[in-house]
C-alpha cells in the first residue's frame, strides 16, 4: 500500500511538472507573428444586392447628377468662388470620365476599363478638394459617397485588374518587371515627399496628405511579388494618384514647382500602365454577371433622378469653365494654410466625402506586406492614418467570391 502511495505521489508530481513546463508564464505570451494576427483586409458583409456593370454605372451617374444638383443649389458652394473651384474641375472630371466609360461599355472597347480607372483617381481627388469648400452640405456629401462606392465596386469588380485576379497563378515577366519599376517609382516618390515635408511643416492638412502618400509608397515597396499583391497595387495608385492631384491646390507659391515633379512620377506610372491594360485580356461576359454590393457600400441615390435631370446636370458640369488663375490658386493656397476646417478634416467627421470602404488596395498583401510603416525608405513622419478597410480583397470577377 505504501508503495502504491509512492507511485501515485509521483505521478501527481510528474503530471504538475508537465504542465508547469507546457503553460506559458502570464509574464511571457506566447509570441505569435504579426501576420498571424493580422485579420483580413475586408471583413465586409453581402447586403445581399448585386449589380452588373451597366447597372453599377448607372448608379454612379445618378449619384453625380444628384450631387451637382445639391451643389448648384447652395449659394455657398458658387463655382465663381475661388476656393471652391478644386471640387468643381474635379467634379467635372468625374462627368468626362464616367461618359468615356458609358461609351466604352457599349462599345466594348478599353475606354469603359480608362474611363472607370479615370474618374475613380478624380473622385479621389474630389474628396480632397472638397475639404477647401468647408462645406457641409449633406446632400453634396452623401450623393459624393455613393457616388464613390459604385466607382470602387465598377473598378474592383469589371475592370482587368479583377479579371487578372480571378484568373491567378503567378506574375508573368511582364508583370513582375512592371511592379519592380512601381516599386522604383514609389522609392523616387518617397525622396520628393521627404524635401516637400520639411517646406510643408506650417501646413498641417498638407503635411497629413504627404503623410498618408509616404505611408502608400511605403506600403507598395514592401509588397510580395504575387498577382493579388500586385492587383491591390493597382487599385491603391488610382487613391494616390487623387491625393497628389488633390493636394496640388493646398500648396504655396514658393515650392509649388517641387510639389509638381510628383505628377511626372504619375505620367511615368500612367504610360507603362497603359501598356499593361491594352495587353491584358478580358471576356466581356464579366460585365453582364452581377457582384455582391457590400452593406457598408450603399450605391443607390435616395431621391428620384430622371435621365432628363442625369443629362441636364451632366452638360452643366461638362460646359462650364472652372479653371481657376494664378492668383485664385494663390489665394486659396494661402487661406487653406490657417483654415481650422480643412486641417481638422478626416474620414469621421459629418462633412468629409471620405469613406474608408472605398479606399482598395490599402493593407490588402497576402503576407501582412504593410507591417511596420516607419518611413525607412526615407521621407517624413509616416503617421498618417490610411483609412482602415480598404477591402481590397475583393476579386469582383464573374462569381464574385471576393
Amino acid at each position: 500500500m505504501k508503495n502504491l502511495l509512492r507511485i501515485l505521489i509521483c505521478l501527481s508530481l510528474v503530471g504538475f511538472a508537465i504542465a508547469r513546463a507546457t503553460t506559458p508564464s502570464p509574464k511571457s505570451p506566447a509570441k505569435t507573428s504579426k501576420t498571424s494576427e493580422k485579420k483580413p483586409a475586408s471583413m465586409k458583409n453581402p447586403s445581399g444586392k448585386k449589380a452588373d456593370a451597366k447597372t453599377l454605372l448607372t448608379d454612379a451617374k445618378k449619384a453625380l447628377a444628384a450631387m451637382v444638383k445639391a451643389a448648384r443649389a447652395d449659394k455657398a458652394l458658387d463655382p465663381k468662388v475661388p476656393k471652391n473651384k478644386p471640387f468643381w474641375k474635379s467634379t467635372q472630371l468625374i462627368a468626362k470620365n464616367l461618359k468615356s466609360a458609358d461609351k466604352g461599355l457599349a462599345a466594348k472597347s478599353n475606354d469603359f476599363f480608362k474611363g472607370i480607372a479615370d474618374a475613380r483617381k478624380a473622385e479621389e481627388q474630389m474628396k480632397i478638394d472638397w475639404q477647401l469648400t468647408d462645406s457641409k452640405n449633406k446632400g453634396v456629401i452623401d450623393n459624393g459617397k455613393k457616388l464613390g462606392h459604385s466607382l470602387a465596386r465598377l473598378r474592383t469588380g469589371f475592370s482587368k485588374e479583377a479579371a487578372r485576379k480571378k484568373k491567378g497563378g503567378e506574375l508573368t515577366a511582364q508583370e513582375k518587371a512592371a511592379f519592380d519599376k512601381i516599386k522604383a517609382q514609389q522609392k523616387d516618390l518617397l525622396a520628393r515627399i521627404a524635401k516637400l515635408g520639411k517646406e510643408a511643416q506650417k501646413d498641417k492638412a498638407l503635411e497629413k496628405g504627404l503623410r498618408k502618400m509616404q505611408k502608400q509608397a511605403n506600403h507598395i515597396i514592401k509588397e510580395p511579388a504575387t498577382v493579388d499583391a500586385y492587383i491591390a497595387t493597382l487599385y491603391l495608385l488610382d487613391e494616390q494618384a487623387g491625393l497628389i492631384r488633390g493636394y496640388e491646390y493646398y500648396v504655396d507659391k514658393p515650392w509649388r514647382a517641387d510639389y509638381l515633379t510628383l505628377d511626372t512620377i504619375l505620367t511615368n506610372y500612367e504610360t507603362s500602365y497603359v501598356e499593361w491594360e491594352t495587353s491584358a485580356s478580358y471576356d466581356w461576359v464579366m460585365v453582364d454577371t452581377a457582384v455582391d454590393i457590400y452593406e457598408s457600400e450603399d450605391v443607390e441615390v435616395a431621391e428620384s433622378i430622371s435621365e432628363e435631370e442625369i443629362t441636364s446636370e451632366d452638360s452643366y458640369v461638362e460646359s462650364e469653365s472652372f479653371d481657376m488663375s494664378e492668383a485664385e490658386a494663390e489665394e486659396v493656397a494661402v487661406e487653406e494654410d490657417t483654415d481650422s476646417e480643412v486641417d481638422s478634416d478626416d474620414t469621421a467627421d459629418d462633412d468629409s466625402m471620405d469613406d474608408a470602404s472605398d479606399d482598395e488596395g490599402d493593407d490588402i498583401s497576402d503576407d501582412g506586406g504593410d507591417q511596420d510603416d516607419g518611413g525607412d525608405d526615407g521621407g517624413a513622419d509616416d503617421g498618417g492614418d490610411d483609412g482602415g478597410d480598404d477591402g481590397g480583397d475583393d476579386d469582383g470577377g464573374g462569381d464574385d467570391e471576393g
